[in-house]
């Protein structure tokens, strides 16, 4: 016959804080992220970065380029194609040329650009950023 064994109080507390560490530590979710940058009353923005930086964890920015057709897809160093999941907020960096930015200088910091988008897991998500040029 086998003897019945009561789990101790200190091993139940052991077997409870592995199994929270465990959930605490899952990897953080990426989602793909394409879309296409409109200049108000001109058409599609030809060139730049697009950089999408997460509120939760600011340092996983992920940045693409734009295409000359206006659009774009994003990746975050270390993680691959996609952004993390969750509210991010949106900058556009263009380099003026012969001295002119085709959008407002605004757009090319997160606290100023007034772009925030929502990242939501799916096999993709769309955005379709209207901006202004710049003297607007």
């Amino acid at each position: 016959m086998f003897k019945q064994r009561s789990i101790t109080p200190n091993l139940a507390v052991l077997c409870l804080a592995t199994a929270l560490a465990a959930v605490g530590c899952s990897e953080p979710k990426f989602y793909p992220v394409r879309g296409k940058v409109i200049v108000f009353a001109v058409g599609p923005l030809t060139e730049g970065e697009i950089r999408f930086r997460p509120v939760s964890r600011p340092k996983l920015v992920a940045s693409g380029k734009i295409q000359k057709d206006g659009t774009f897809s994003v990746s975050t160093p270390d993680h691959g194609e996609g952004v993390l999941e969750g509210d991010c907020q949106v900058a556009i960096v263009v380099e003026p040329t012969a001295g002119k930015r085709p959008i407002a200088e605004r757009y090319g910091d997160y606290s100023t650009s007034g772009l925030g988008y929502t990242i939501a897991p799916r096999e993709e998500n769309y955005f379709i950023l209207d901006v202004k040029k710049a003297g607007n």
